[in-house]
């Protein structure tokens, strides 16, 4: 007789299982190969038997019962004693279930979407680590699988659940759950998982870019360089960085340098970053440019332009969209330093006419960097509210300087106050 203590399910359902998977050829080797495993009551023996056998994942992958039976299969794997073992069969699982073509007689969209809820139905079974892999396999099927509706849905954003995940911190999150249950999430894990992300959304973008859905598009870069970001933040100190390391922290550099407005708050940690950090070393160009787009001026960039003319096309970055840039930091470096900013000092800072001042407000105000009034009478912009590119010992300086000033004025009220109580 079968045991039925493999799976906690009807009486003999892996022993039907088996038999669905070998086509009900009940003379086949495998299937005989099954029945002893199911016999001595051997999971690792049954899923690796399974696992080695791809026309039984090419069946279930063109069966609308499919997802039940690999349901199955993923439950087996808490039968399995040994945690190592277990994990191998586990991407025995995942590896077949990506190989699987469904005999060719599956249409391409279906066969994506079904190896998709199979990845799925496991992850759901798994912790940990586990999890996490499982997770980057599924973005990854998604990503590169040639099917735009399926890459579509990594967009962040989307209203999908694989595009809800890449938006914003909710991977970042989702990573802290998975570390809850004390299985000791390391952090080459979560390297690997933002690794994956970083390139799934870049996918995306290309794809984005493909149809013209330019918004998409840069939503799509805006992520991909959160993720660099992640990944380098994965990193506690030099001593373990790498090639690899300083690869990402080098295309990191460079996202900023193209857009350091977007995710202004999230990049003004970039230069404490270790990996970024190593670039002073081996690309040193890139880092002095960095340096000066977190806190120099358009002044100093030109500068370096001069002395490096050809950073900028070596490494695919619009000098016109650069200077643009700088001009929108000048303009907020200037306003940590005056409430009150008269239209030539900006002219000149910004080195543009005077005409066009406001204009370079209004887009300051608009980028989310600045909240200003303009005094168009006694052409004067008053300052509200400005980003801060950098905090040192000059900011805190100014900041207790302006403290002092309101703590004047304050009791200078309650004087005014107490004298007319009087």
């Amino acid at each position: 007789m079968a045991s039925t203590t493999l799976v906690n399910t009807a009486d003999a359902a892996e022993l039907r299982l088996v038999h669905f998977l070998g086509d009900h050829d009940a003379t086949s080797p495998f299937i005989l190969s099954c029945e002893t495993a199911i016999t001595q009551t051997d999971a690792a023996a049954l899923l690796t038997t399974i696992v080695n056998h791809q026309p039984a994942f090419d069946r279930i992958i063109s069966d609308e019962e499919g997802i039940g039976a690999f349901s199955l299969l993923a439950a087996l794997l808490d039968r399995v004693h040994d945690a190592d073992q277990a994990q191998d069969i586990m991407k025995g699982l995942v590896g077949a279930v990506e190989a699987a073509n469904g005999n060719g007689n599956v249409e391409d969209a279906i066969l994506v979407k079904s190896k998709i809820d199979m990845l799925c139905a496991l992850y759901n079974l798994r912790a940990g680590s586990e999890k996490c892999w499982i997770l980057a396999r599924i973005f990854n099927l998604a990503a590169f699988s040639g099917d735009e509706a399926a890459i579509l849905t990594l967009l962040p954003g989307r209203n999908s659940t694989l595009g809800h995940l890449l938006e914003g911190t909710n991977l970042e999150r989702l990573l802290m759950e998975f570390d809850k249950d004390g299985s000791g999430l390391k952090e080459d894990d979560q390297r690997a998982l933002y690794s994956v992300a970083t390139k799934v959304v870049g996918r995306v973008a290309e794809v984005c870019k493909a149809k013209d859905m330019e918004n998409e598009a840069a939503t799509a870069e805006s992520a991909k360089q959160r993720f660099l970001l992640k990944i380098l933040s994965t990193y506690s100190s030099t001593s373990n960085v790498d090639d690899e390391a300083r690869s990402v922290a080098k295309a990191a550099a460079i996202g900023s340098i193209r857009d350091p407005v977007t995710l202004f708050y999230e990049q003004r940690i970039i230069m404490s970053l270790p990996p970024v950090a190593a670039l002073k070393h081996s690309d040193n160009d890139v880092y002095d440019l960095l340096e000066i787009f977190q806190q120099g001026k358009l002044e100093d960039f030109q500068s370096f332009i001069k002395a490096n003319p050809n950073t900028l096309s070596n490494n695919n970055i619009s000098e016109d969209d650069a200077i643009r840039h700088m001009r929108l930091l000048s303009l907020c470096s200037l306003a940590t330093e005056h409430e009150e900013i008269p239209y030539d000092a900006i002219a000149s800072t910004l080195q543009v006419d005077e005409s066009v001042v406001e204009n370079w407000v209004i887009d300051a105000v608009s980028s989310g960097l600045l909240s200003a009034k303009m005094d168009q009478l006694q052409n004067v912009v008053m300052v509200e509210r400005c980003v801060v590119r950098r905090f040192g010992i000059e900011q805190w300086k100014i900041l207790q300087e302006r403290l002092n000033v309101w703590k004047k004025n304050v009791k200078g009220v309650l004087e005014g106050l107490k004298q007319s109580q009087i």
